[in-house]
């Protein structure tokens, strides 16, 4: 008996030992993950090379690398978020407006209002309008009745932006023949190969400059500012977007800038990511302008300043971004105010979803 109480008294304190030892194997457990993963648009996108250039950033500034996966439509990009599999995605304004709503796809009873929080965001991200070949004859919104518009069924943000620019012009669905494509990369290429008309599309996208580059040539629709009736039928669609005249990008200059608009990009992620973990995303990002800004001409928009003009962003920020911007010494009263009405907002939706 006595041999086996000494026996057990040495497990007991050889267990004890044990864990002390892995006491700072625990604690390493908790450390900053070395790789995480962030969905994206398709490649040869902006969005895909905005993502490149923010995790670049990272990478460099916080030792953080960040696996960039394109994906076709909006739900893709969400889900792998939605089940723990990811941490982070880029969503423009268009994409977060749906899935915050729960709205289109996302009105379904297994989605419904998507609670994202913003890391870091941009609030001209994305410089964009229909773009058409130069040498279709299609000079206008107007133009466009009858013709092929090209259509990601999975992608409500695809089709309020296209419903949006036609009611623009007073048209609709029912005015033109949707063509069903795959993924925003498909919609660019079948107005380059021709198969359609016109696809919303960015000013600084690889095949905008390729569609400009072709003997077609490009050729952006028109929305001027002074339409307040068409603007008015567009936001109908599209509350995110605003009017801008751009001035660079495939087939624009000073000398003949395009009236299309503007709207946001955030890179997003959920509530539940680590706080210490959002708030080394949103430190690397505010310390590597110099790093991302030359990688591609959209990285140029995502400024400091741009950060903080919440009152164009749909999503409140995450609290490890909210962290920071407060160590920074950034964070106003009046940021303050609009992430109350936001968190406040959202919880509306949710316990208002049917």
């Amino acid at each position: 008996m006595k041999d086996r109480s000494l026996i057990l008294k040495m497990t007991l304190l050889l267990a004890c030992v044990g864990m002390v030892l892995l006491l700072p194997y625990v604690s390493m457990a908790k450390e900053t993950p070395k790789l995480l993963s962030c969905t994206t648009y398709s490649v040869g996108s902006t969005g895909y090379a905005t993502s490149m250039g923010l995790m670049e950033a990272i990478k460099k500034n916080e030792g953080i690398k960040v696996k960039v996966v394109p994906a076709g439509t909006d739900k893709s990009k969400i889900l792998p978020l939605k089940k723990g599999m990811m941490q982070l995605s880029l969503f423009t304004g268009a994409g977060q407006y749906y899935a915050l709503m729960g709205l289109g796809d996302f009105a379904d009873k297994n989605w419904g209002p998507q609670p994202l929080r913003l890391v870091y965001a941009c609030p001209e991200g994305s410089i964009a309008g229909m773009m058409v070949r130069k040498d279709s004859g299609i000079k206008t919104l107007a133009d466009l009745k009858g013709k092929k518009v090209a259509m990601i069924p999975a992608s409500p943000a695809c089709k309020a932006l296209h419903e949006g620019y036609l009611a623009f012009a007073g048209l609709g669905l029912d005015d033109v023949e949707v063509v069903p494509v795959s993924s925003w990369g498909a919609a660019w290429k079948s107005v380059i190969d021709g198969s359609t008309d016109t696809a919303h599309c960015l000013v600084a996208s690889s095949k905008a400059v390729e569609l400009a580059a072709s003997p077609h040539g490009i050729h952006w629709l028109p929305a001027p500012p002074e339409d307040k009736e068409g603007w008015a039928r567009l936001n109908k669609f599209c509350p995110y977007l605003r009017p801008y005249k751009a001035t660079k990008g495939a087939g624009v200059s000073p000398e003949d800038p395009a009236q299309i608009a503007s709207y946001y990009y955030g890179l997003v992620c959920y509530p539940d990511l680590d706080e210490e973990v959002v708030y080394k995303l949103t430190k690397g990002i505010w310390n590597g302008y110099d790093i991302y800004s030359a990688m591609h001409p959209s990285l140029k928009l995502w400024t400091r300043k741009g950060a903080l003009e919440t009152d164009r962003f749909l999503s409140p920020y995450h609290p490890g971004a909210v962290k920071f911007f407060k160590e920074a010494g950034v964070w106003t009263p009046a940021h303050e105010k609009r992430q109350a009405e936001l968190l406040a907002q959202e919880k509306e939706r949710v316990k208002n979803f049917k």
